[in-house]
């Protein structure tokens, strides 16, 4: 035999099912906008430190070119006292390099 009361309990299943969707979804739609925010938040903090990596590698390229310039001054002033000398150690590099090499 048939419940009297069947529509009244389809219509609350219904209610249900509608509710649970609800809430499905602004539980996905939170969970959207905590995820959206955390990569937001990520993506700052790479970019501070990338920016951060930039000016430390301007800064020690700077200081390593400024160390090369005064070092190769110096070569540079060594060689203009002591031509004669500078031109005996080219010419022995160059006779152990020639060596090593054939």
């Amino acid at each position: 035999m048939a419940d009297p009361n069947i529509s009244e309990k389809v219509d609350d299943l219904a209610d249900g099912v509608k509710s649970a969707g609800r809430s499905a979804g602004e539980g996905a739609r939170a969970a959207g906008e905590s995820v959206g925010e955390a990569l937001d938040d990520a993506g700052d903090t790479a970019e501070r430190r990338l920016r951060r990596a930039n000016r430390s590698g301007r800064t020690a390229y700077a200081e390593a070119e400024d160390r090369f310039e005064s070092e190769f001054e110096g070569i540079e002033d060594t060689i203009r006292r002591n031509p004669i000398a500078a031109t005996g150690a080219a010419l022995l590099v160059g006779v152990v390099l020639g060596r090593f090499f054939l």
